[in-house]
């Protein structure tokens, strides 16, 4: 049986961040940043902030949480929210996150010799026809989920960011070999062959 329109978008907003971890991370806010942290967070009841937690933070990878505590390990500063702390995980690995893949595809588009990765360029081509007929706002909607989503089966594949390399183009002829022509074979090349031919059986 085919899932209706409703049961497809539910599974968009599916959460399986362990809330134990997302109790860690806010616990390792807490501790490092004090009052800090209070005066950005106040605003939440204790279970809420949890579930926010959970829904910001769903689809890193425990590489990635990692590499945000030791961002906070050395940042002066309490995250505004919790959008910027996952920023903080996801920029400086080896991956782009979905904002700096669009800024360079953006570049690209402007400028085809900008590098790009493989990813950066197969989500750009499969947004392209959004980007023609509604524009950059709806274009980078698009293009950012479906980043995401590819993102986050390709770390949990142990993929490995590859940059895209353009494909080479067929040789094609140039005039000069276009207009080449035969050279005729000399005469006495041609009394070579035959006597070689009538050696070997030809007619005589």
């Amino acid at each position: 049986m085919r899932m209706s329109n409703i049961q497809l978008f539910e599974q968009a907003f599916a959460i399986d961040f362990p809330i134990e971890v997302a109790d860690m991370v806010l616990q390792r806010m807490s501790d490092l940043y004090g009052s800090a942290f209070t005066k950005n967070f106040e605003v939440y009841a204790d279970e809420e902030l949890r579930q926010l937690a959970c829904t910001v933070l769903n689809g890193l990878t425990p590489t990635d949480i990692a590499r945000g505590l030791a961002r906070m390990n050395s940042e002066e500063w309490c995250p505004k929210n919790l959008p910027t702390f996952r920023s903080w995980c996801e920029q400086g690995g080896d991956w782009w996150t979905a904002d700096m893949a669009w800024a360079k595809a953006m570049q690209f588009e402007s400028d085809p010799q900008t590098k790009i990765t493989t990813l950066t360029k197969r989500v750009l081509d499969e947004v392209r026809h959004v980007l023609t007929a509604e524009g950059q706002k709806s274009a980078h909607f698009a293009f950012k989920d479906i980043y995401m989503d590819y993102l986050r089966r390709a770390k949990a594949s142990g993929k490995q960011q590859e940059m895209w390399v353009k494909p080479k183009a067929p040789k094609q002829l140039d005039n000069h070999d276009r207009n080449r022509s035969c050279v005729p074979c000399p005469p006495e090349l041609l009394a070579t062959l035959g006597k070689t031919y009538n050696r070997v059986g030809g007619e005589v």
